[in-house]
């Protein structure tokens, strides 16, 4: 199916949904509508490293990524550890896998470390621990990664926006639809991200991240200042996130959420299904004389307690769009 057909069903749903009233859409940002440009992450850590790595332990290049990804995390694991890092008060937060974030990068999304501290803690313990390395290529790619990582700057210029992401948008706001971002993310590289991406973020009605109120997804804080902030009814709306734990989180709140990797027709297909069993439910509690507004569940599942099997997009291995 084309970018047009696409974006026709798109817009006879968003139509559909419109014609009752309007609905309140809230996206994630990474992984949703901000993705990673793989040539210049791969530029950061360095061709030959890669290749190195990858010949020297017999990793077939296409895992690369699984390999690299828990060596970073074993060794900000153990930075933390090396000086004591408290985790009192630090939210834990997760990956699209469900893995849990280290310590460090859960206390630098929330806005309680900066880029600059990490980095200190960094440059002052990595190099005395190579024991902590299979060999000196996984030392200089966890190295050349967590610089980019927390490098605002470098950051930022590892990421890129969705096309399919802002075609989904425009056609959310043409329909009458607020369009909220909610999202994991430090507030000095977020700052950079909005310069850079105007024809994204002007899209918005509104926007929350982990680093300005001090709290991580899926700690319930961050969404209920969104709902807050925005005066947003949790009914109303529809939450948009790529991780599970996320999800969850939302739905315990009474929002309306679905799951969402890559495919935006995908998507689209989730919500009509979640939309349409909703409005059936409440058709037959109406024609029993029950108020659904008075209903107490304890399901929190997706729509209003009732449990909806939502099918994540990777498995019908449909690519974003191409606008």
């Amino acid at each position: 199916m084309n970018i047009r057909q696409s974006l026709y069903q798109l817009f006879m749903y968003l139509t559909l949904c419109s014609s009752a009233s309007a609905k309140t859409f809230i996206f994630d940002l990474g992984g949703v509508l901000i993705e990673t440009d793989k040539r210049v992450s791969f530029q950061h850590l360095g061709m030959m490293n890669l290749a190195t790595y990858s010949v020297r332990h017999r990793i077939n290049p296409f895992n690369l990524d699984y390999h690299i990804k828990k060596a970073l995390f074993a060794t900000l694991n153990a930075i933390a550890q090396e000086h004591n890092l408290n985790s009192e008060n630090i939210h834990l937060a997760y990956d699209e896998k469900g893995d849990q974030l280290p310590l460090l990068m859960c206390a630098w999304l929330q806005g309680i470390m900066t880029s600059s501290e990490i980095k200190t803690l960094i440059d002052n313990t990595v190099t005395a621990h190579p024991e902590w390395f299979k060999c000196s290529a996984e030392q200089r790619l966890v190295e050349n990664l967590l610089l980019m990582i927390f490098t605002p700057e470098h950051f930022i210029n590892s990421r890129k926006v969705s096309a399919a992401g802002i075609a989904f948008i425009k056609k959310c706001k043409k329909e009458g639809h607020k369009v909220y971002a909610l999202s994991n993310w430090d507030s000095e590289s977020f700052a950079l991200l909005k310069e850079k991406h105007p024809h994204l973020f002007d899209l918005f009605d509104g926007i929350i991240i982990s680093g300005h109120i001090k709290a991580n997804k899926p700690h319930s804080t961050i969404y209920e200042a969104l709902l807050t902030e925005y005066k947003l009814k949790p009914q109303d709306c529809w939450f948009i996130d790529d991780q599970k734990e996320n999800i969850a989180a939302a739905q315990q709140l009474g929002i309306n959420a679905v799951m969402h990797v890559a495919c935006f027709k995908k998507l689209v297909a989730n919500i009509r299904l979640a939309h349409s069993k909703s409005v059936t439910r409440r058709e037959n509690l109406k024609s029993s004389g029950i108020n659904e507004t008075n209903i107490s569940t304890t399901s929190k599942a997706i729509i209003d307690g009732e449990k909806i099997s939502l099918t994540d997009s990777t498995e019908y291995n449909c690519p974003p769009a191409k606008a």
